[in-house]
């Protein structure tokens, strides 16, 4: 249901439009006036029901602006940027909440970044108790060449021309774009809006691009064929070569606002804003791009004769370069979350027996933990923890071939011949030491547990539902109370089987209320009210698996409301109610007892529960980043080459 709006009661309708006359300011006056508004200049209506500013860029810009509106202003609405979150790497979308543009202006931030926050914190501290404002910031706008690089522009300009797309080797970022229909369309949905005001929403389409992603769009747009070349990252910058986004390419991947949403905003089709602006650029080319495109063209020809046997350019549609072994290693850097990149093995390697190919891989928590550098550890690993392996060659060991199976990912692991835990030391594979991210390696029979034939690949559920089995079964069994699960992880659709499976009421609760046909999710703030007026009876014990203080603090007054309330969570949680007990769920399995009993439970819940919806989806490995972006309610795993 749409949230309900309160309007201005001012009779007529103004609307005052601070930006540059392009197509884009003329789209948003044009769209204005057939909404019911009258446009007037900033410094002639006595009072005005809307002000859209795209002009302010610096604070004086702002300040400029502001003066300048000499009456009643109903509502101040600024059309900000995605330059306020940083260009550094990052495990998931930004979120409006990650830029704290009130407290966060950090001189180690782009001089970019730093000129939007301090706008937007300028319009804070101006429109206190003066007027209500809200901000927009939005991603990559297409077609818009006063606001962002056009990127469907540059690959066209490659495509046409027909030859090799020439791109540096190494991790290329991923973005989110919108039209400018789109940002047109998100200020007239918060226009007077007063569940706006005060607000900040993120504006982009959910779909997420590449550099080749986005090069294919192009290429079905224009039915043109499409080939590959990677240069070496050195002989790139050495040619003084740049990628249309530069630095920009990690702000722009923002999360889309869920409010935005509420108020039923949706966003253009990707795909034909893509195709359609594709066609339009190869009607509308730039001749001068022609000198960047030979300039690429002649590094990667220099690289190629100078270097053959190292280097050999994709030259097919796959967007990747070609690899001469089926071996890999994905690896990351303790607290370095960058650092993750994946290893094509050059030369074959050898293990002892009994050896396993890597079929599938997970990245959750634990990983994502890992990379931020929130354990005590140093070094470089294999990271991953939770895989579904295959038996190549047992050995002497008795293993069948082709066997499937889940490690056993804790150590020790309670065998004294295991060569993983001679020494005793407790540990977890892919944190401590390298884990599974390999293409084949080496695992000894104490740490394979097999897999039966009737789950295959839901047997990647086993590891975090052993981690809820060993910290839950007891808590669950204690009373019949409510059980509130907070978060919307493949861990929140587990803990809710097991709270089902011991007769207890479930209640999905986060910031937002959200609609899903298993696991329908309520607002937490709503959810108290409703506990604090006796409408509902109060949680027992709660699961949080948010991580945030505006979920953990209701949470846990909801908790507090009981004289025996129990929370679990994942980490410390950053906000929550005295008198409430917190614990803290297990990185990972913690021994091969409860990943047994993980499977048997597995195997009973088959028949009548969507298991395969809970797995997945399969990402292919070298788009490793996407397995840190979970869909709701399920767990994605990296399909390792077949």
């Amino acid at each position: 249901m749409p949230r309900k709006t309160t309007r201005s009661p001012t009779t007529e309708r103004t609307a005052c439009y601070l930006g540059s006359k392009d197509p884009f300011g003329l789209l948003v006056e044009q769209a204005l006036v057939e909404a019911g508004y009258r446009l007037v200049a900033p410094d002639t209506a006595p009072s005005c029901r809307l002000v859209v500013d795209n002009f302010s860029r610096s604070t004086t810009h702002l300040r400029a602006a502001v003066s300048a509106l000499n009456g009643t202003i109903g509502q101040y609405v600024l059309v900000s940027s995605h330059q306020v979150y940083s260009s550094s790497a990052h495990l998931r979308p930004w979120r409006e909440e990650d830029a704290d543009t009130t407290l966060d202006l950090s001189a180690s931030l782009s001089p970019a970044t730093l000129a939007a926050r301090s706008v937007e914190r300028t319009l804070r501290l101006l429109a206190h108790d003066r007027f209500p404002f809200t901000i927009l910031r939005p991603a990559l706008l297409e077609g818009d060449d006063t606001r962002d690089v056009d990127v469907t522009r540059w690959l066209t300009d490659r495509v046409v021309n027909g030859g090799v797309v020439v791109l540096p080797e190494g991790d290329l970022p991923s973005y989110r774009h919108l039209s400018p229909n789109d940002l047109v369309r998100a200020i007239l949905a918060v226009a007077e809006t007063s569940a706006t005001h005060g607000q900040v929403l993120n504006v982009a389409n959910q779909a997420t691009l590449s550099y080749w992603g986005h090069a294919a769009m192009v290429r079905d747009g224009l039915n043109l064929p499409l080939r590959f070349g990677y240069l070496p990252l050195s002989r790139w910058r050495a040619a003084n070569l740049m990628m249309p986004l530069g630095e920009l390419g990690s702000s722009t991947f923002i999360e889309p606002s869920p409010l935005l949403h509420t108020l039923g905003w949706r966003a253009d089709n990707p795909l034909e804003l893509v195709t359609t602006r594709a066609r339009q650029c190869a009607q509308q080319r730039r001749p001068y791009d022609q000198n960047r495109i030979t300039r690429e063209r002649r590094a990667l020809e220099e690289s190629e004769a100078e270097v053959p046997h190292l280097y050999q350019p994709a030259r097919s549609s796959f967007p990747l370069p070609r690899h001469t072994t089926r071996q890999w290693s994905l690896r990351g850097w303790a607290g370095q979350p960058a650092s993750l990149t994946l290893e094509r093995m050059a030369q074959v390697q050898t293990f002892p027996a009994p050896v396993v190919k890597v079929r599938a891989l997970t990245l959750s928590a634990p990983e994502e933990r890992f990379l931020r550098g929130e354990y005590l550890q140093y070094g470089h690993r294999a990271i991953g923890h939770n895989a579904l392996l295959e038996v190549l060659n047992p050995g002497l060991h008795p293993l069948p071939v082709g066997m499937l199976a889940i490690p056993v990912s804790m150590l020790p692991c309670g065998d004294s011949d295991c060569p993983f835990c001679r020494g005793g030391a407790h540990a977890v594979l892919g944190i401590a030491v390298d884990g599974y991210g390999w293409g084949i390696c080496s695992t000894p029979p104490s740490h394979l547990l097999p897999v039966p034939a009737s789950i295959g690949m839901v047997a990647l559920l086993a590891d975090p539902l052993g981690t809820l089995i060993a910290s839950l079964s007891e808590p669950l069994a204690r009373d019949t109370g409510p059980v509130w699960i907070a978060g919307r992880t493949v861990d929140a659709a587990l803990v809710a089987w097991l709270a089902q499976d011991a007769g207890r009421p479930v209640v999905h609760v986060d910031r937002r209320s959200w609609d899903h046909p298993e696991f329908p999710v309520q607002a937490v703030e709503t959810v108290l009210d409703q506990c604090r007026s006796g409408e509902r009876a109060a949680p027992t014990l709660a699961v949080d698996l948010t991580g945030a203080v505006d979920v953990s603090w209701p949470l846990t007054q909801a908790l507090a409301l009981t004289t025996h309330g129990n929370l679990f969570v994942r980490r410390r949680p950053p906000g929550i109610a005295d008198g409430v007990h917190w614990h803290e769920l297990p990185a990972v399995a913690p021994n091969r007892t409860v990943l047994n009993e993980a499977l048997l439970r597995l195997q009973r819940w088959v028949p009548f529960r969507n298991l395969d919806a809970r797995v997945g989806p399969a990402i292919p490995l070298d788009l490793y980043w996407d397995a840190l972006l979970p869909s709701p309610f399920s767990l994605p795993y990296l399909e390792a080459d077949q």
